[in-house]
């Protein structure tokens, strides 16, 4: 009796991807885009035919997801710095700006 050991390559792909999209997620575009894969390819391995590294592909799709949602929170702390947008709320609150 042989078993038949084949790599699940999309589960284990999706898991490196979501990985680095964490690692890099100081770099938004690159995250935001290795994430939305990871996910993609984590779900293909689960619904592939082999039952190998299904495990794998369950933890790409989680921590792409994570990868995803870090990726979209540093792009928009990102436009919210370079719009200013944290600077003039802060001086409506306090009033400053109708006294210059």
């Amino acid at each position: 009796m042989q078993e038949n050991h084949k790599t699940n390559i999309p589960a284990i792909i999706s898991l490196i991807l979501s990985i680095l999209s964490i690692i890099c997620c100081c770099i938004w575009y690159i995250s935001l885009v290795m994430g939305i894969v990871a996910v993609v390819l984590g779900v293909l391995g689960l619904r592939s035919n082999n039952p190998n590294q299904k495990d794998a592909a369950i933890a790409g799709i989680v921590v792409g997801a994570v990868g995803f949602a870090l990726a979209v929170s540093v792009a928009v702390m990102y436009i919210m710095i370079l719009s200013g947008v944290s600077g003039t709320a802060t001086t409506a609150a306090l009033g400053i700006g109708s006294m210059i």
